[in-house]
């Protein structure tokens, strides 16, 4: 028996998948919802207290988003640097710093500051990652995801929107932290209803 058990340890150990490092640490808005945002196909825009904003996207779209963007912005990455980008948990850099980002380690990644991605009207480089994993995704499903730091200015978040807007994407899930439904309130009144039908049945 303590063979088995230990066998069933190791096995739970080695098959367990750990929650890849956010991009920056933010306090989203609350929200009733109890809809946990989608990890799959998905494509997330972080925005932090101070404004900046940060991408990381599902490992199955990097490699192809990557090279989307080199062939907007007339860029090249060897595949070295596309190897690097696919490793990394988070784009936080203008591109003209995405490759020094990539190959920084986790401890680095732990201590640095970073600049964000542009969104500015000038130099708007959030709205070539958006463009870029559109066109890579052409007849599948991407779930685009904006959370947002509950204390970031309403400017940053229309720049956002508007990346979004000018690629027809209209639908988006809005990330955030999940509150208990106030009592008394017309979603609590129809789920205790709920629940006491499921009781009776």
């Amino acid at each position: 028996m303590c063979d088995v058990a230990f066998l069933l340890l190791t096995f739970f150990i080695l098959a367990t998948q750990f929650k890849p490092a956010e991009a920056v640490e933010v306090v989203p808005p609350g929200s009733v919802s109890n809809k946990p945002a989608p990890q799959k196909d998905f494509f997330n825009v972080t925005i932090s207290k101070d404004n900046k904003v940060f991408i990381d996207m599902d490992e199955s779209m990097k490699a192809d988003v990557l090279e989307a963007v080199a062939k907007q912005r007339n860029l090249t990455f060897s595949e070295e640097d596309i190897a690097a980008f696919r490793m990394s948990t988070f784009v936080g850099v203008p591109l003209s710093q995405l490759n020094q980002f990539t190959r920084l380690t986790p401890e680095q990644i732990g201590k640095a500051e970073f600049a964000g991605i542009p969104t500015d009207s000038t130099n708007n480089e959030l709205l070539s990652w958006v463009t870029a994993a559109v066109n890579v995704s052409q007849g599948k499903k991407v779930n685009f995801l904006i959370k947002g730091d509950n204390t970031s200015m309403y400017t940053t978040f229309k720049n956002v929107i508007e990346s979004f807007k000018k690629n027809d994407i209209y639908k988006y899930n809005l990330v955030t932290a999940a509150e208990d439904v106030p009592e008394g309130s017309e979603l609590y009144k129809k789920n205790l209803a709920g629940l006491m039908g499921t009781a009776e049945d």
